[in-house]
């Protein structure tokens, strides 16, 4: 293994702490961790800025997994627009991918451990 930190292991939560502690923040954006799971929230009234917001804190987090060596398993990326008004949501990208746009969203919790 050239980096990351073993799944399984007695110190694996610690490490993998400890190894994703400068994770670039923002402050336009939320960021949330639960074990090696992330989301990125950000709000904003206009849809196309808070698209804006949200790519510009993917690129710096892009930057930061191209340093450590870490990938972004895109297959299980997805991003979701919540919004009492309908209208276009800008596409977000990972690594030039688009982010597939999702309906629903699972999030992993402490009682799914």
């Amino acid at each position: 293994m050239l980096s990351g930190v073993p799944q399984g292991s007695i110190l694996g939560q610690l490490l993998y702490t400890i190894y994703t502690a400068d994770i670039p923040q923002s402050d336009t954006t939320i960021l949330s961790t639960f074990a090696d799971d992330t989301a990125i929230f950000t709000t904003h009234p206009d849809p196309t800025l808070a698209s804006a917001n949200l790519q510009d804190h993917l690129r710096s987090i892009e930057n930061w997994t191209g340093k450590w060596r870490l990938k972004i398993n895109k297959t299980k990326s997805s991003h979701i627009t919540f919004t009492l008004r309908r209208g276009h949501c800008p596409p977000v990208y990972i690594n030039q991918t688009v982010v597939p746009h999702a309906e629903t969203v699972n999030a992993l919790t402490p009682n799914d451990i």
